[in-house]
């Protein structure tokens, strides 16, 4: 979780296959506080650069890799639709197979 706003975002500039795989390789993270200062400085990272975007190039279309063709705001959707899908799962990770309770509203 704490490298997708970024990943995404090379994929959202049309990163090749071989560059996303150089990046998934190049990151590794050692404890709990590195994950969630990647986590914040990647969030934030993803927010700077798509608050500095004119509508015209929001409205740019990027296709990924794999021939999925989006505007740069549909690609925005893509990413915050991710990131709420790998929160849900490690959610639901922690309360089932773990039995912990995080007392986290999801959707609040």
């Amino acid at each position: 979780m704490a490298i997708i706003c970024e990943a995404d975002s090379l994929i959202s500039d049309g990163a090749s296959q071989d560059k996303m795989n150089k990046f998934y390789s190049s990151v590794s993270y050692k404890s709990l506080y590195e994950m969630k200062e990647a986590l914040i400085k990647n969030h934030q990272f993803l927010e700077d650069k798509f608050m500095n975007f004119t509508e015209v190039e929001l409205q740019e279309e990027i296709t990924s890799y794999w021939g999925v063709t989006y505007s740069r705001y549909e690609w925005l959707i893509e990413i915050v639709a991710h990131v709420y899908h790998h929160r849900g799962q490690l959610h639901t990770m922690l309360v089932h197979c773990y039995g912990i309770d995080t007392k986290d509203p999801l959707f609040e």
